[in-house]
């Protein structure tokens, strides 16, 4: 487990970048310059895998872990410092400086070498399950490579059949579901060594590089596009890349076997010894290395000076070829020693595939045992999940029975109070046309009476007129 640390005792400064489980912060610990990896909230079990693997790992070309503190339920991760940047900002980056093959050889090997430590560690083997360019850091040492982040590392001997990783990056048997090894890990170095080659995103060539579509094709046996390698790139890189990302793991090389080829073609991976502080703005790196020439090999000796990270000049000096005869025994005894190793390769494949045959009856055996317990669980689940259906199809109609009860009643009382309503209404009305009709009564007996008494003085008066013309006369 990481030394716990006192939080106290950290300073936090300028954030330098976030990912999946978390930010990275610049900051200061017992004076010194570090890293400090801030996890986001409920992501326990990333936290707990990252603290215990990069505690068991102690190598070179993978950043250091000083330790871990907590403030307020919150996880720190005290790692070295690497001030380079990932190499991913150094390809795709504003400041895209120019490399050469042996460069991106020598990276690739220290993130094998770094890789095959891994996968060799006991008592438990680790897988990495997240090789891109992004986890790669460069240090201030033009040509040193640092692999960071952890939280997708797991033991080799845990059932590992989860998906995890960059799409782009992921082994056919990882994006299939499949029980998958170390040679998952070999498939996305070599999807990275044909990056480096290529200086393009992983199946950049497609039309529309999702990650939906980029999985399917991978799955499918579909790979980047080997025409977009650099010009100068060796047969036996791209050999090497074709072979680490076959679609079956058993043809793929082991981390291992790619250090050997790498040392083998005269990569080095360690130029620690030949970087020379000119002043406190400039470096000179010389590298010794071997390429092709014609039909042979010969060395040489490549001298960079480098001004505050920016390569100003370069120098190639080949070293006088060997004499004829010097080279045809160097060639007769590299063909014993290749013999030899052809046969040493048979019987360890021999080995290989009897282990892989034995491994996989195993496996076969955990998928069974596990595929049933899955069952059980999974019936399980489904008689909890009925029971909660149950009760909430009874608590449902309970609430429904009771809503249309409340409901009916409301209703009623609706109904009530609009015929009583209706009936007032009904009496107003009434009472407004007994008055109505009464009033009319009163003022036509008004107008009989007056029309009457008018008919009365009528005939009267007639009468009266009558009675004096009878008088007249």
């Amino acid at each position: 487990m990481a030394t716990k640390l006192d939080f106290s005792e950290l300073q936090i400064s300028q954030r330098l970048g976030c990912g999946g489980f978390g930010a990275v912060y610049s900051g200061r610990w017992r004076n010194q310059k570090i890293a400090v990896k801030k996890f986001y909230e409920g992501i326990k079990e990333s936290i707990e895998r990252e603290i215990t693997q990069l505690a068991r790992v102690a190598h070179e070309n993978i950043v250091k872990l000083f330790g871990m503190a907590t403030y307020r339920d919150e996880t720190y991760l005290l790692m070295e410092y690497v001030e380079g940047g990932s190499l991913h900002d150094f390809l795709y980056g504003a400041v895209r400086r120019e490399y050469t093959v042996m460069e991106a050889t020598s990276w690739a090997l220290q993130c094998a070498e770094a890789v095959a430590y891994l996968h060799a560690m006991t008592p438990r083997p680790m897988l990495h399950r997240d090789i891109k360019p992004h986890n790669m850091l460069l240090t201030g040492i033009p040509g040193r490579l640092k692999i960071c982040d952890f939280g997708t590392v797991t033991d080799m001997h845990s059932y590992m059949s989860n998906a995890r990783g960059t799409p782009a990056y992921m082994a056919p048997e990882v994006i299939m579901g499949r029980k998958y090894t170390d040679k998952c890990d070999v498939y996305s170095w070599g999807v990275m060594l044909w990056e480096l080659m290529s200086r393009r995103p992983p199946f950049s060539h497609m039309e529309n590089p999702n990650q939906v579509a980029v999985m399917l094709a991978a799955g499918l046996g579909d790979r980047p596009d080997m025409n977009a390698v650099r010009s100068d790139c060796p047969e036996a890189i791209k050999q090497l890349i074709r072979r680490c990302w076959s679609k079956e793991p058993l043809e793929r090389c082991s981390m291992q076997q790619v250090v050997r080829f790498l040392n083998a073609m005269g990569v080095f991976s360690d130029r620690k010894d030949f970087v020379y502080i000119l002043d406190q703005d400039t470096l000179a790196v010389v590298t010794v290395l071997k390429e092709r020439h014609g039909s042979s090999w010969r060395r040489v000796v490549h001298i960079s000076f480098w001004r505050k990270r920016f390569a100003s000049a370069r120098l190639s000096l080949p070293i006088a070829e060997r004499e004829a005869e010097r080279v045809a025994k160097q060639t007769e005894r590299e063909t014993i020693r290749a013999a030899r190793n052809v046969s040493r390769e048979t019987v360890r494949a021999a080995q290989d595939t009897g282990r892989e045959t034995a491994r996989a009856a195993e496996d076969a055996g955990h998928e069974i045992a596990r595929a049933a317990h899955d069952a059980e669980r999974e019936t399980r689940r489904a008689e909890r999940d009925a029971e909660r259906e149950t009760r909430r199809l009874k608590e449902d109609a309970e609430r429904e029975a009771q809503r249309l009860k409340e409901d009916a009643e409301r209703e009623a009382r609706r109904l009530k109070e609009n015929a009583e309503r209706e009936a007032k209404l009904a009496l107003e009305k009434a009472a407004q046309e007994a008055r109505r009709v009464k009033e009319n009564a009163e003022r036509e007996a008004r107008q009989a009476k007056e029309k009457i008494a008018a008919e009365a003085k009528r005939l009267a008066d007639r009468g009266k007129k009558v009675l004096k013309k009878f008088r007249k006369f």
